[in-house]
């Protein structure tokens, strides 16, 4: 397992790469359009997370996720590490 990226790691490689966001800046609280993070963009993160986790997310839960901290309890991403 040591040879795998946590998902917490993948989403912030994400975020960093293609939206030009700190993951340890953004407040949990944050809503996704305080983000500028579109639904395109959250799809995207959502089938990049799937197919490398090898999860199947409710699309109904993901669609109502409106805050960064619940988009990444979705992913099972915890925001502060352990």
């Amino acid at each position: 397992m040591s040879d795998t990226i946590s998902s917490r790691d993948y989403v912030a490689e994400f975020l960093h790469t293609h939206c030009d966001l700190e993951f340890a800046e953004i407040p949990p609280g944050a809503t996704l359009g305080d983000l500028d993070i579109d639904s395109l963009t959250v799809l995207s993160i959502i089938v990049l997370v799937e197919k490398q986790y090898g999860l199947e997310l409710p699309e109904r839960r993901v669609a109502a996720a409106r805050t960064f901290a619940e988009l990444l309890a979705l992913l099972g991403v915890r925001i502060a590490s352990a």
